[in-house]
């Protein structure tokens, strides 16, 4: 930074004084070429008609060079006879006359000619000036145009250095900005020329160190994820394989002659062995990984697929003693989804609902579409969601909230939901109902009718 500030203050010095330099040449060549005339060329001119002044009876300003003025003294009393000038510069005249002041007047020039009968006192500019008639008429004198001139210059050769060297600051600090918006994007294969400004070259090496650290800590992340996903997916298919056979021998059983309790037995049996099943399907999709589960979309009767989720969430009920309260306000449609996988998202939520409701009471199902976004918001008459739960219930094996995972969930619903939605750019969010007190969950999907996905899908 010391030496940008140096190389700066020094080409603003070289700057100026070159611009000076020209200055001074290019009045230099004026003068020499005629266009400007010397600052004493009024004197030299007054000098070189003085015996015409001598000589003539009656002075006049034709005489007298442009721009001069003139008054004449009587030799007796130093009165004014005549001339041109106000009564200052007559009363400084006089005293030239008596040798009280000298010739030269800050720019001005006295000439004193003695006459036979009268003295006459000449005043001329000392500084140079046009030789044009118009230009000594419409601008002003040489030199402050000069200046003038000279000070714009400075002016737009500071102002342009100064942009140069703020330029090349602002692109060091944009090369900064570019690093850390990589980073923000987890952008992390980029390169960056330096700026040879150390300082901003060690900030931006200290950016790059970062980036190097935050690439190899996300590359173990990636590598762990992906080593505990694999043996999560090694796992269930290895569980599938004794609960099958612990399965079909119980159905086997079941079909030999039991008495009430054998028989009581075996179905328990047959039941665990059906939800171990669900669980193991759950574990095997939860393992797998962004790429491989992907969306098949087409194009569904919403009113046929809502009417599924209902069906299936009654079915769920089962003989449990809830109310299913539904609000649905869908015109028929033809919209865009994955129904398989969104379905199964769906009824992981409204499983987890149920399960939550107590007897007597009651779970509410509400779906709107509008505007392209179907809304499905499900709530439950449960102790609702802690505040541990509301921030981590979407994380996988999560069962912070004891209260809501005593029916065999094991913190893979919401997480398996929260990705199904996610993957058709949705969102899902959970909170507890103001007026109940139980968990309500929105899950808001933007949707494509009657062919919009030729746009967006």
């Amino acid at each position: 930074m010391r030496r940008e500030l140096f190389k700066y203050l020094i080409s603003l010095g070289i700057s100026c004084l070159i611009v000076f330099g020209l200055y001074l040449a290019t009045t230099s060549l004026a003068i020499k070429a005629g266009w400007v005339l010397p600052a004493n060329y009024n004197e030299q001119l007054i000098k070189q008609g003085q015996h015409v002044i001598q000589a003539a009876a009656w002075i006049n300003e034709d005489m007298l060079p442009s721009g001069s003025k003139y008054v004449v003294l009587s030799k007796q009393d130093r009165a004014p006879l005549y001339g041109n000038m106000d009564d200052t510069e007559i009363k400084l005249a006089s005293q030239i006359v008596n040798g009280q002041s000298p010739a030269y007047y800050g720019q001005k020039v006295y000439t004193l000619i003695e006459r036979k009968n009268d003295y006459c006192i000449l005043q001329s500019d000392l500084r140079p000036q046009f030789s044009s008639p118009y230009l000594r008429a419409h601008l002003p004198n040489y030199e402050l145009t000069g200046i003038i001139l000279l000070i714009v210059t400075i002016s737009v050769v500071s102002f342009t250095i100064t942009t140069i060297f703020a330029n090349r600051f602002r692109n060091s600090l944009k090369a900064l900005t570019r690093i850390t918006n990589h980073i923000q994007n987890q952008d992390l294969d980029f390169t960056e020329k330096k700026s040879g400004i150390q300082e901003f070259d060690d900030v931006a090496q200290s950016l790059i160190e970062m980036r190097d650290a935050l690439k190899q800590s996300l590359e173990n992340q990636w590598k762990t994820e992906k080593t505990k996903q694999e043996q999560i997916a090694a796992l269930a298919h290895d569980i599938k394989i004794p609960v099958t056979i612990i399965k079909g021998n119980a159905e086997l059983l079941s079909l030999s002659e039991q008495d009430e309790e054998q028989q009581m037995y075996t179905n328990y049996i047959l039941g665990a062995g059906e939800k171990i099943e669900q669980h193991v399907r759950m574990l095997i999709l939860m393992s797998k990984t962004e790429s491989r589960l992907t969306l098949s979309k087409e194009e569904v009767p919403l009113s046929e697929w809502i009417e599924e989720v209902l069906s299936n969430t009654r079915a769920y009920a089962g003989c449990k003693d809830i109310s299913i309260q539904q609000q649905i306000e869908c015109s028929e449609a033809i919209v865009y989804l994955d129904p398989q996988l969104l379905h199964r998202a769906l009824m992981n939520i409204i499983a987890n609902a149920l399960d939550h409701t107590p007897e007597g009471a009651s779970m509410e199902l509400e779906i709107h579409c509008k505007c392209q976004q179907l809304s499905i918001i499900i709530t439950d008459r449960g102790p609702g969601f802690t505040a541990e739960a509301l921030e981590k219930a979407t994380e996988l094996f999560y069962r912070g909230d004891k209260s809501r995972t005593t029916s065999g969930h094991y913190g893979m619903g919401l997480t398996f939901a929260e990705y199904v939605i996610k993957l058709h750019r949705g969102t899902l969010q959970l909170q507890n109902d103001l007026i109940t007190g139980g968990g309500r969950v929105t899950v808001s999907l933007p949707v494509e009718f009657n062919g919009d996905h030729a746009k967006t899908g």
